[in-house]
């Protein structure tokens, strides 16, 4: 094998490896996101009318259709808004 051959052959591995491991925490933090998207919809669809501290008319809808549309950015104003004032 010529001196070329092993230097290309080495770089080719050192990216290989390195995907995999890239690849498994992004997954992992979508599925974290995913999970406290899923839960934080759940909570807003259980909660009654009166428990979303607002004097605001149809704040279940509204937080309802934000949570939807608005991932992830609505589940962390909502988490800081509704949850944490439990």
């Amino acid at each position: 094998m010529r001196a070329t051959e092993q230097v290309d052959s080495r770089i080719g591995c050192g990216i290989v490896t390195t995907i995999p491991a890239t690849l498994y925490a992004t997954v992992a933090v979508l599925a974290l996101f995913f999970t406290f998207w899923a839960v934080l919809l759940m909570d807003c669809l259980k909660r009654s009318e009166h428990e979303f501290h607002t004097e605001m008319e149809n704040a279940k809808r509204l937080w309802t259709l934000l949570l939807i549309v608005g991932i992830p950015w609505s589940a962390i104003i909502y988490f800081i808004t509704v949850k944490q004032k439990d």
